[in-house]
């Protein structure tokens, strides 16, 4: 009996004395390099809260995430957005994420008393640039869907 118990003794402390092999593996890119921070600008190419699920919709095939989203005012707002450059997006859900960013603006407007802006349709209200990560593949195929969207690296 004591035979046995040394050697279960002598197995135990050989199976936890040998060094762990970590089999772990990297299913994901790395989102937060620094080298895949994009803007995307809308110069020539109207963004919409209507078509923002359409156009930006393509990044959700692949691994994304929307940071900043900057509104291009009307000038008889402009000044009541002084302090509210970009909204930020949800990214847990892009319906989720649109919304909010609805609502937000939808907020502001209230804030500032601006009701004949409120009134207007939401979905009409223009976006001028937006800052996301993605991927290189994802971003081929935009530029190969919307070639008139102005597309820069962000370099930190």
């Amino acid at each position: 009996m004591k035979k046995l118990i040394l050697i279960l003794v002598f197995f135990l402390f050989t199976i936890f004395s040998l060094p762990r092999i970590n089999d772990t593996k990297m299913v994901m890119s790395d989102i937060n390099s620094k080298s895949n921070n994009y803007v995307l600008i809308f110069d020539k190419d109207i963004l919409t809260f209507r078509n923002f699920k359409l156009k930006l919709g393509l990044f959700t095939s692949y691994e994304y995430k929307i940071t900043k989203v900057y509104i291009k005012y009307p000038e008889n707002i402009k000044e009541y957005f002084k302090n509210k450059e970009y909204f930020s997006f949800d990214n847990s859900n892009f319906n989720n994420g649109i919304q909010k960013m609805k609502e937000e603006y939808n907020l502001v407007l209230k804030e500032n008393y601006l009701f004949d802006e409120l009134d207007k349709d939401i979905n009409d209200v223009v976006i001028e640039m937006v800052e996301l990560f993605c991927e290189e593949d994802a971003l081929d195929k935009f530029k190969e869907k919307y070639p008139d969207v102005i597309i820069n690296r962000i370099s930190s």
